[in-house]
């Protein structure tokens, strides 16, 4: 279905620029592409090697479950790889990593639950239960908020912002974002 009116290029062209984003992808993502964006991280966020390396580190976990746990696939090569959104924001005193995908709406529950979880914890809480999930059976680590996010929160010492929105009867979209705070000089 095509939105009434065409979205002007030019129009999201400034708007993507007002906004200080440092990366925008939306696509499959694939081994080619972690590679391609990761440079352009490491490229862009040099000045604050601190914030750069927690970055990547975040931009790492959160592509991963878009490559592994998007709902949505596409045929690449053999394998079927995940679809989702990718976006680097910069702001004055901090960068906003967000992304998102297509979930199906049976694994929701637990994966807003499991993140509340991480979100309640302190930075020592979460290290226990990184290594509680870590010495856990697979089938117990991989139900809602895993071993990544747990170590994306641990990474970003900061809470994960969660939102989803139903888009039929069996998917929803879930949109995660980080916030990563500059380096103090």
């Amino acid at each position: 279905m095509l939105p009434e009116k065409d979205l002007s290029l030019l129009e999201y062209y400034n708007l993507m620029s007002r906004k200080n984003v440092i990366i925008s992808y939306k696509g499959p993502v694939t081994d080619v592409i972690l590679s391609e964006i990761s440079r352009d991280i490491r490229s862009k966020v040099s000045v604050d090697p601190g914030a750069s390396r927690k970055i990547f580190a975040i931009f790492m976990e959160l592509a991963q479950n878009i490559l592994f746990y998007s709902a949505e696939k596409v045929q690449f090569s053999k394998e079927k790889e995940g679809i989702g959104i990718l976006l680097l924001v910069q702001a004055n005193d901090h960068y906003l990593f967000s992304c998102g995908n297509l979930v199906e709406r049976i694994y929701l529950d637990d994966l807003v639950d499991g993140i509340n979880l991480i979100n309640s914890m302190d930075k020592e809480q979460l290290r226990e239960y990184k290594r509680h999930q870590r010495n856990s059976p697979s089938p117990e680590r991989s139900k809602g908020a895993g071993f990544g996010l747990t170590q994306v929160a641990i990474t970003s010492g900061n809470p994960i912002s969660v939102s989803h929105t139903d888009v039929d009867t069996v998917h929803s979209f879930l949109s995660l974002s980080i916030q990563i705070n500059k380096e103090i000089k």
